[in-house]
């Protein structure tokens, strides 16, 4: 890996670091000082946004404002669409197949995700499936 890693940010991510402390905070703080290349999905962006609106609605501001501010890779829902029913069929879940998709198709270093079917799988391709406190650890963050 050469330059910065590109990190996959599962929407379990993206919410819990703008709602709670912790690792997934400390991530997206690393995010913002530019330590990796954060990347997005176009369905990871709509759910956060939504699952934010509707949960938790006085955090649901900053999420806009994260966009914004810190520089990311965002994947289109055209790049990863058609390789979405492969993902599908490995893992044996339609609803964790757009992101497992798009993380693959993009080329991440890393996909951080708390889902355990997507953790189970380990490696799909290039991209490597770990948990926050393992991508914090293994960089040093």
């Amino acid at each position: 890996m050469t330059g910065k890693p590109k990190v996959f940010l599962d929407t379990n991510i993206l919410i819990s670091g703008m709602v709670f402390a912790g690792n997934e905070r400390k991530l997206l703080e690393a995010a913002i000082d530019r330590k990796f290349v954060p990347m997005l999905s176009s369905d990871v962006i709509d759910e956060a946004k939504e699952a934010l609106r509707r949960k938790f609605p006085k955090q649901a501001v900053l999420f806009p404002l994260f966009l914004r501010t810190v520089k990311h890779e965002k994947i289109s829902r055209r790049a990863y669409r058609r390789s979405v029913r492969r993902y599908a069929e490995l893992i044996g879940d339609r609803t964790d197949a757009p992101i497992l998709a798009a993380a693959v198709v993009s080329k991440a270093d890393y996909l951080v995700t708390g889902d355990k079917r997507l953790l189970a799988l380990k490696k799909v391709g290039g991209t490597e499936i770990i948990q926050t406190r393992e991508l914090l650890k293994k960089f040093r963050m």
